[in-house]
């Protein structure tokens, strides 16, 4: 395939094709990105010399000179006690590193929305018809979902889960480099980021890999000798219980949906339908569960029905008073 390069331009570019493809492990990929980061940002020497040595890079010299015999390196100095290397085309290295991305980057297949998407959230109508009119748009239109716990928020994103190609991630568990590494290094990159506790990302390297995802569609990471870029098309959809924390930059890339509290009769038929169809309670239970959690710990929380249902060891009410006796004790 002519992409309009000269003849040598050309064949440097499918030779860096063909040795990605067969890099397993990723780790030429790097190396090559290491080389052209180096190559456009060269450090400060005391003694400058032409090109780059292997430590320079953190590349093995045998991959180096494999690289060399492969058309894709040059050898600009030798000497008894060092080698120093430079790309052959560093123009045609780089569209193939970028172009590899978009090979190995999975189709943007017509995502099928499950028929029961949202089935087991009572209520909500109009938040419901808005994302799956998102899903459904050609390009991404991103929510935060945001309000009091225990309104179904939880509920939404877990639904939302069950997308192809979308990957959950809890905002207080992220580690510093943490967005990067899930959507810079996974094989399967996700198409819809579901992030629950927006407001507990406090970390500025994950804030500005979401600014980019969101604004642009681009993930950037550039670190002393190490650069990492790909586009990707991801909806992003998100949760907070407050909303002062989250910084006006990127409050501005959501549209936003307000939860208010559950009233009495929202949630016992959320927490009915929730109970029958995940935990597969017998739904006069899971009624006499739903109103016990309401009337005797004073919740309106849906997880709390949830994990009642999980501690009984038989479907009466019996064992659902006995349960609850024991949790009132503790309140």
């Amino acid at each position: 395939m002519s992409l309009g390069l000269s003849s040598s331009s050309q064949q440097v570019y499918n030779t860096t094709l063909v040795i990605l493809t067969n890099d397993q492990d990723g780790d030429k990929e790097r190396l090559l990105w290491e080389i052209i980061n180096w190559e456009e940002n060269p450090p400060e020497r005391e003694y400058p010399l032409p090109g780059f040595e292997w430590y320079e890079v953190h590349g093995d010299p045998r991959t180096l000179n494999a690289l060399v015999t492969r058309g894709i390196l040059n050898v600009v100095f030798r000497s008894n006690k060092s080698c120093s290397y430079e790309t052959a085309d560093r123009e045609a290295i780089k569209r193939a590193l970028s172009d590899y991305r978009g090979l190995i980057q999975p189709p943007e297949e017509d995502h099928i929305i499950p028929p029961d998407l949202f089935d087991i959230v009572i209520g909500h109508d109009g938040k419901k018809e808005l994302i799956i009119r998102s899903i459904d748009a050609p390009e991404p239109v991103h929510f935060l979902l945001y309000g009091v716990p225990a309104s179904a928020k939880s509920l939404m994103l877990e639904e939302l889960n069950r997308l192809p190609r979308s990957k959950f991630i809890l905002g207080s568990n992220l580690s510093k480099a943490g967005l990067y590494d899930v959507l810079l290094n996974e094989k399967d990159k996700p198409r819809f980021l579901i992030i629950d506790e927006l407001d507990k990302i406090d970390d500025q390297s994950n804030l500005a890999a979401l600014l980019s995802l969101m604004e642009r569609g681009i993930i950037t990471e550039t670190k002393y000798k190490r650069h990492r870029e790909i586009k990707l098309k991801c909806w992003v959809f998100a949760s907070a219980n407050r909303i002062e924390r989250i910084p006006a930059e990127l409050m501005s890339r959501f549209l936003l949906l307000n939860f208010k509290p559950y009233t009495d009769t929202e949630f016992i038929d959320i927490a009915v339908n929730v109970l029958t169809k995940r935990e597969d309670v017998n739904e006069s239970i899971a009624l006499y569960i739903s109103k016990q959690v309401m009337d005797k710990l004073s919740s309106r929380d849906v997880r709390d029905t949830v994990k009642v249902a999980r501690l009984l060891k038989g479907d009466t009410k019996t064992e659902v008073d006995h349960v609850m006796g024991i949790l009132s004790k503790q309140r």
